[in-house]
């Protein structure tokens, strides 16, 4: 095994690494596939260090060819889609341990429904509205994704709407559940 050390690849990726995992598991949704698309990300990064080094931005670089592998990643799982059985608990989102059990469990089906809303989005729309959470302005997204400057305002407008509307109907949902086997 070879050990980077602080070389250039060290140098120029490790600085941007917790920014590609947070962007990664907006995209996907389980730290898991995050990590494996960061460590995809980080190859290529490794086989093209010479471009790498070379450009004026390497963490926009990065989320380009992140973006890049998210996109290929998607069409592969339309191909040959993976059917997840259960999702796991999201409990390392809990923002406080000092919050009594009712709070926590009402933030906790409050995230869990951000979180089914935001995987409903298109892929396009998750990766806008994920590197705008991480405070990217619009010129930086355009950069990034290549999506000129009108057409992002009005997709970032759409996946807000979209995620809105998700959230909406799980609430209402919530508020009028179905009685299974009542008779009227």
């Amino acid at each position: 095994m070879t050990d980077f050390g602080k070389g250039p690849f060290y140098t120029l990726v490790a600085p941007h690494l917790d920014r590609l995992f947070r962007v990664a598991c907006r995209l996907l949704g389980n730290t898991a596939d995050a990590r494996d698309l960061v460590q995809d990300t980080c190859v290529i990064a490794f086989q093209n260090l010479p471009e790498l080094a070379a450009n004026s931005n390497p963490e926009r670089w990065l989320l380009r060819v992140q973006r890049n592998r998210f996109i290929d990643r998607a069409r592969r799982r339309q191909r040959a889609p993976v059917v997840t059985l259960k999702a796991p608990a999201r409990t390392e989102w809990l923002a406080s341990t000092e919050a009594g059990p009712e709070e926590l469990l009402l933030r906790e089906d409050e995230e869990r429904a951000l979180d089914l809303a935001f995987q409903q989005l298109d892929d396009t729309h998750r990766l806008l509205l994920s590197l705008r959470a991480e405070g990217y302005g619009l010129a930086e997204i355009e950069a990034i994704t290549g999506i000129g400057k009108d057409v992002l305002r009005a997709r970032l407008h759409r996946a807000r709407r979209s995620l809105a509307r998700y959230l909406e109907a799980r609430q209402d949902a919530a508020q009028h559940p179905t009685l299974i086997g009542s008779r009227t």
